[in-house]
């Protein structure tokens, strides 16, 4: 009998023991699903070492869920959700930035989530970026809804 609770599918697909029947496992998916479990136990660790301290638990936490270091793990890769064909036109023009947020917002990442990926204070600010973003991509739209045609 297991020693743990069943997950739901939507976290299955996280631990390295779960093959989908219906696709071969790449190494690739392995790497992430293994990156994602050493994450959460860095994550117990820090919580178990810093248990009375809270100030530098929250200062470690942020630095570990930081775009810089979900990056680096290989957790999130922004170059290889925007290469769908659905927005490859759309985001062509998109660079640096503006490309990752799209695609983390592609890939169902909330706002409150971006604002502690990105590390900022004011989650506002998050949404001002969003807005400024999606403005971008609607006029990109409306000149490809356009030039489509004529």
């Amino acid at each position: 009998m297991a020693n743990h609770l069943p997950l739901s599918p939507k976290h299955r697909k996280y631990t390295l023991d779960y093959i989908p029947a219906h696709k071969p496992v790449k190494n690739k998916d392995l790497h992430q699903a293994g990156q994602l479990m050493s994450l959460v136990r860095e994550m117990i660790d820090m919580a178990y070492v810093y248990e009375g301290d809270t100030d530098t638990f929250y200062r470690k936490f942020l630095e570990k869920i930081s775009r810089e270091s979900l990056k680096e793990r290989g957790i999130i890769e922004p170059e290889s959700l925007l290469l769908t064909p659905k927005y490859n036109r759309m985001c062509s023009e998109l660079r640096g930035d503006d490309a990752e947020l799209w695609a983390l917002l592609q890939a169902g990442f909330t706002t409150r989530e971006l604002k502690m990926i990105y590390g900022h204070t004011n989650i506002n600010s998050m949404y001002v970026k969003i807005n400024r973003l999606k403005g971008r991509l609607s006029r990109k739209m409306q000149e490809l809804m356009e030039n489509r045609n004529l």
